[in-house]
């Protein structure tokens, strides 16, 4: 994807705030769709937190351990370790083979503002533009690999707080966006051989 065309979609969103993507705060809103698609989305969170904490193992930078999400007293739906180390292994590739794109992501993105919203909006956004032209498991392992390296972005700046937000951004992406697609593909299941 280049990144002129998600510099210009960026530049155009920054003028205006698209609060009708979020029409009252991240915090509370349930997916919509059926229990296997709110499942789905609970399952893309988890992943979204340890792909970011396999990103931070893979750069040498603290330990990160995000506080534990529960729902009714139950932990959200994890997914198997397999499933885990695959999207990891298939992100650190992608990383690997497009480094201009997966590192300084803020730079490129020309972040200056410190509002929740817009960053949300700005995740959104770019989430939004990977799969503009169709769903895929790459690209879904690219949205994971943004994810990762913004959250390793903002660390390097020293601006930690949308980190823990990032899993919860990524579950409501995911229910918006590719919980269909992937409950048609089979579910989170790895066919991934050694």
């Amino acid at each position: 994807m280049p990144l002129k065309t998600i510099w210009s979609f960026l530049v155009r969103a920054w003028g205006t705030i698209s609060f009708y993507l979020f029409p009252k705060t991240i915090k509370g809103r349930k997916p919509s769709g059926s229990a296997e698609e709110i499942e789905i989305s609970e399952q893309a969170a988890f992943l979204c937190q340890k792909y970011i904490e396999a990103r931070f193992t893979r750069s040498n930078l603290c330990y990160f351990n995000p506080r534990s999400r529960k729902k009714d007293g139950q932990s959200l739906a994890g997914c198997p370790e397999d499933v885990v180390q695959t999207l990891c292994e298939v992100g650190a590739l992608l990383e690997q083979s497009y480094p201009k794109l997966y590192n300084n992501v803020l730079d490129q993105l020309n972040y200056r503002v410190n509002l929740a919203i817009l960053v949300c909006n700005m995740f959104n956004r770019v989430s939004e533009q990977i799969v503009v032209s169709g769903v895929s498991w790459s690209r879904i392992v690219a949205v994971y690999a943004f994810a990762g390296a913004l959250a390793y972005d903002f660390t390097q700046t020293g601006d930690t707080r949308f980190i823990r937000s990032m899993s919860i951004w990524m579950g409501h992406f995911s229910a918006k966006r590719l919980s269909p697609w992937i409950r048609q593909n089979g579910g989170w299941v790895s066919d991934h051989e050694d």
